[in-house]
């Protein structure tokens, strides 16, 4: 099987370059990720330096500033970075505030959207759904999830709901974003079951969230858990899980 990281963090002045995380992908036999840059940074030029370091194996997700109307995205686009991300109710500080959703829609671009369930079920989030629904948007950490969450996770059920929406996908996180350490977890709260039941493997990949996951249960436990919790599913749907729903969507 294939395996894709969607959720990582590079960098030069935060987090650590590239070549860190190639290791930890290689010693966990992960082929493929995708690079989202941090926030607060809208300089993109060392995603760009990874990709074409890296050819075929990394793909890239660009910030831009709260003011640019698309300008800089069709740049960053253009040198082929495929995603931005957004904060799923951003609003652009343009005459057009949905400036950046607009761009990305016309260009074809993948929205890694950071959010929390109030953002979520919020009515600027539904604005967007509605008026692109052609723009493929990624929900991040499923949905915002923490180990805070408490049955019977009524914001999370409405959350899951939104995969009524065809063009949403979800990020599954490694499992210590939403349950206690250390690994091997011993609860394990539904919230894995529930986005998975909402949407479908071929909705939902899967994201390490490095290198912030090294301070939780670590990279290839944070593989190795949800692979060896869903082993009961066929290994079609681990594959659209674990890769080939990132495939389907990042360009490589």
């Amino acid at each position: 099987m294939r395996i894709v990281d969607t959720h990582c963090h590079v960098g030069l002045h935060k987090y650590e370059p590239v070549e860190f995380l190639l290791h930890h992908m290689e010693r966990a036999g992960v082929e493929g990720a995708v690079m989202i840059q941090y926030m607060g940074n809208a300089d993109n030029a060392y995603l760009l330096e990874c990709l074409k370091a890296h050819p075929g194996k990394l793909s890239g997700v660009m910030i831009v500033a709260p003011d640019d109307e698309g300008t800089r995205m069709r740049a960053w686009a253009e040198q082929g970075i495929g995603g931005i991300r957004l904060l799923a109710n951003s609003r652009a500080r343009a005459a057009d505030p949905l400036a950046q959703w607009r761009a990305a829609a016309e260009l074809g671009l993948v929205v890694s959207a950071f959010s929390n369930p109030e953002i979520l079920l919020g009515d600027e989030f539904s604005e967007v759904v509605e008026k692109f629904p052609d723009l493929q948007i990624v929900i991040e950490h499923l949905g915002g999830v923490s180990v805070g969450a408490q049955p019977p996770y009524a914001d999370y059920r409405q959350v899951f709901a939104l995969a009524r929406y065809p063009n949403l996908t979800i990020k599954l996180p490694g499992f210590g974003e939403f349950c206690e350490l250390p690994c091997p977890f011993e609860e394990v709260a539904p919230l894995a079951e529930m986005a998975l039941e909402a949407f479908g493997p071929q909705r939902v990949m899967w994201g390490s969230d490095y290198p912030p996951v090294s301070s939780r249960e670590g990279y290839g436990n944070a593989l190795s858990f949800p692979m060896d919790y869903f082993a009961g599913l066929s290994e079609t749907e681990r594959e659209w899980i674990f890769s080939r729903t990132a495939l389907s969507l990042w360009k490589f």
